[in-house]
């Protein structure tokens, strides 16, 4: 017989349904602690429900210590029991993963992570750590259990498994059966995954009207995401009534509801106007929004809508393109490289625009591909390397860039970065032609009109001039122009030739408006007409031409009665010198010094003849001596200054400048019959570091003007190339052009033109018309980089408008070769 004792400390277990209902009662009195304590005791027996419910505790730090680690354990637990709840969550979070609890604090997690932390409190308090992975393979598991057992959610999880491949293979058949699964039981992620596989977006199963159909089921649930998806239909979708004001109302309730991708689409079609107004502030409010909320492309669009919006903000654009750049977006990157490239809210600057552009392209981005391969080839930012420019442009041809083909195209045709092959090149240009680019039809033309590598074919020519013309190409145009004028490969045609200038002219092509003044002021091929050559002269000026400005206050200056008006020519003088045309300032100093067509200023001509002597004007660097020579008003005389004028102005060919030099040094008691005091002189400077003495040094020592007529030929060489080399590293751009013009002279050497062709380059960024002109020599005859008769075209122009003689030469063997058999063609 059981005593009082034994019976009061062997009590019958209370059964299993009694504790989890007075467990149950515990929790919903908010008894948090006792209720945990309950379920663990059950929970450590296998009661499975009471795993799950513990689990459920575990995760939301109900009566316990919040951890997801342990919220898991008892999940499986329960789940192994066959739990269909438990599964389901399970799926859930091994799905999306689970970060640290909200009762661990960053600092406590520093911590923990921290060396030395495996015995301290807070490592005791999370033995297995605080957050869950994402392990999309048990996630597969555990949704499929769950989905077998018609639980909704897990069906709908795993068509998203499915569809996108994590941790199954990927199968849209699949993807399909879970989904519809799931919106049979008028489940809305079911709902909304079957909406978006229909609409396309896991792949090419597309079913429109279907897509419709479920889309509008998730978002009559109101599902944000679903009324974005069904948005986008009702704008771009195929098989679906376009209707762009459900689609915007569609749009603004999703984005009210938080949704940051319909927040961006909003404003989108704010921005462009897509069935509205476009509204710029509207548009930044959304995009405002869906940046705040992460949405990367919402800040290339922002820079998009600041760079190229009503009120232009270039700063701003920048800046917003560098925050998604930083963060990884492709098309930032491209687009921030190409700010670079063109100045545009950052300084101009080619090495960052490549950093960039190297990442936009490892990220994929087929135009950066493109890009580039161009920044290579023409070693902007870069080290200049043909191969790689080429394995660029072969990357960016796989992913189907038409200019890439035509870059091809260019490189072989030159042998830059492979083999040289003309047949191949034509073959490049014509797959790229036939894919529209305008560019191609154009090269094509130009080498059937100069014969290069084919025979010449004039016919040909104009059929691939009147393509590029198709394409927009405006030098399509004006070459195929010429071809009519002359009757070459096409029935003589003045009155069209002239048209098609005029058209080109209209497109703004300023080479057009001054051919236009050339024919009807020559009388080469069309009556003369000199009330029409001033009018496209004007208009040539007007498009920013120097050379038209000059003719025009030429014209003034004769008195020739066809002159515009006094006023309109002084206004585009003036605005061509601000601009630094160094013959305009002249012009306009001339102007002032005289008191014609201006009132007379002689401190303001004194002012531009300065400007127009530091800029190469051989006329302003003689006047400036001859008023430093003997002093004139306020400026003192200084006889070594009027010398180093005179210098630079003899050098040249100004005669005037030249005699009073001479006579400079004939009476400061120099042999003019020998220059080797003079010679003395310029090499005391140069010793002290001036540049413009080494660069005279240099060509004294070119010239053997002034030197020792017994030093060898070699070391002779060697010290002008000394001279010249310190002189350029100092800037002084006459030097470049001496020293990469020598280097051009060894033909034995010719691994260094490249080298020459990077000293005319910067001399010519600097506005000298000496490296102008022999940078156009080296393009159009391959020296040290790739031909390129178009590049050519623009530096024998640039210089010619300067009024370099040996470029004008140029310019007018290239204008009369376009309408000859040895035309050179513009690109």
């Amino acid at each position: 017989m059981a005593t009082f004792f034994s019976r009061l400390f062997h009590r019958k277990p209370e059964p299993a349904t009694e504790r989890v209902d007075r467990a149950e009662r515990a929790f919903a009195d908010k008894r948090y602690a006792e209720s945990a304590a309950l379920f663990r005791e059950l929970a450590e027996t296998g009661n499975f429900y009471a795993q799950l419910r513990l689990a459920q505790f575990y995760e939301h730090g109900h009566g316990v210590l919040q951890s997801f680690v342990d919220a898991v354990h008892w999940f499986r637990a329960a789940a192994e029991q066959g739990s269909v709840p438990a599964q389901s969550r399970l799926g859930e979070i091994y799905l999306t993963g689970l970060e640290p609890p909200a009762t661990a604090s960053a600092s406590a997690i520093a911590r923990l992570e921290a060396p030395g932390a495996r015995d301290s409190l807070l490592n005791r308090l999370y033995p297995k750590g605080l957050a869950v992975p994402r392990d999309p393979e048990q996630a597969a598991v555990w949704n499929a259990a769950a989905a077998k057992a018609q639980d909704a959610g897990a069906q709908a999880r795993l068509g998203y498994q499915y569809a996108n491949g994590l941790g199954v293979a990927r199968d849209l058949v699949a993807a399909e059966e879970w989904f519809a699964a799931a919106a049979a039981q008028n489940h809305v992620a079911g709902q909304l995954g079957l909406g978006m596989l229909y609409a396309g977006s896991y792949g090419d199963t597309r079913a429109h009207p279907q897509a419709f159909a479920w889309l509008e089921k998730a978002a009559e649930h109101g599902n944000a995401t679903a009324k974005l998806c069904l948005a986008m239909l009702l704008l771009y979708g195929e098989g679906v009534t376009h209707d762009e004001a459900w689609a915007r109302s569609l749009l603004e309730d999703a984005a009210s509801a938080g949704q940051p991708a319909a927040m961006f689409h909003l404003g989108e079609l704010h921005r462009r106007g897509h069935g509205m107004s476009a509204n710029a502030s509207d548009a930044e409010t959304w995009l405002r929004r869906a940046a705040a909320r992460g949405h990367v492309k919402a800040l290339l669009s922002l820079a998009w809508l600041f760079a190229f919006g009503p009120e232009p903000e270039p700063d701003a654009a920048a800046a917003l393109c560098r925050q998604a750049a930083e963060l990884g977006d492709g098309e930032a990157q491209y687009q921030l490289a190409q700010f670079y490239l063109a100045g545009t809210g950052v300084p101009a600057d080619p090495t960052e625009a490549a950093r960039w552009m190297s990442k936009a392209a490892e990220q994929g981005v087929r135009a950066a591909y493109e890009r580039l391969g161009a920044l290579y080839a023409e070693g902007l930012g870069l080290p200049q390397d043909f191969q790689a420019a080429a394995d660029w442009f072969h990357r960016a041809v796989v992913q189907g860039d038409v200019n890439a083909l035509y870059h091809l195209g260019t490189m072989q045709m030159g042998g830059l970065g492979m083999p040289r092959d003309p047949r191949a090149a034509r073959a490049q240009y014509r797959k790229a032609a036939k894919l529209g680019s305008g560019a191609a039809c154009l090269q094509l033309g130009i080498i059937y009109a100069k014969g290069q590598d084919v025979k010449r074919n004039y016919t040909a020519a104009a059929r691939w001039y009147a393509q590029a013309a198709v394409h927009g190409v405006v030098a399509g145009r004006y070459n195929l122009a010429f071809l009519h004028l002359q009757g070459l490969g096409v029935q003589k045609d003045s009155k069209l030739g002239l048209h098609l200038l005029e058209k080109a002219a209209d497109d703004g092509m300023m080479q057009a408006a001054l051919a236009l003044y050339d024919q009807h002021n020559t009388g080469a091929y069309v009556p003369v007409d000199q009330a029409a050559a001033t009018h496209w002269l004007l208009r040539a000026a007007e498009m920013g031409s120097p050379r038209a400005v000059n003719i025009l206050a030429a014209m003034l200056d004769r008195s020739d009665p066809a002159a515009p008006p006094v006023e309109q020519v002084a206004e585009l003088l003036k605005r061509s010198a601000a601009q630094g045309d160094a013959d305009a300032q002249a012009n306009l100093a001339l102007w002032y010094l005289e008191g014609k067509h201006v009132g007379r200023n002689e401190a303001l001509a004194n002012g531009w003849f300065e400007r127009a002597a530091h800029g190469g004007n051989a006329l302003a660097q003689s006047r400036l001596g001859d008023v430093l020579s003997s002093g004139a008003g306020a400026v003192k005389a200084d006889p070594d200054a009027a010398a180093a004028w005179y210098e630079r102005a003899a050098l040249q060919g100004h005669a005037g400048a030249t005699l009073a030099l001479t006579t400079m040094r004939m009476a400061a008691g120099t042999n003019p019959a020998g220059m080797s005091d003079l010679f003395g002189l310029w090499l005391q400077g140069a010793e002290k570091g001036d540049a413009m003495a080494q660069r005279v040094v240099g060509e004294f020592y070119l010239r053997r003007t002034g030197v020792d007529p017994s030093m060898p030929e070699e070391q002779r060489m060697a010290e002008a190339q000394r001279w010249l080399n310190a002189s350029s590293d100092q800037g002084n751009t006459a030097a470049m052009v001496m020293l990469g013009g020598l280097i051009l002279q060894n033909p034995e050497d010719s691994t260094r033109f490249p080298e020459a062709v990077d000293l005319f380059r910067r001399a010519a960024t600097s506005g000298n018309a000496d490296a102008e002109y022999n940078l156009g020599v080296c393009l159009r005859r391959g020296l040290g980089v790739a031909v390129d008769d178009t590049a050519a075209e623009h530096f024998y122009r640039s210089a010619a408008e300067r009024n370099h003689i040996s470029a004008q030469l140029a310019l007018g063997d290239l204008i009369a070769q376009s309408a000859t058999s040895d035309v050179e063609w513009l690109e």
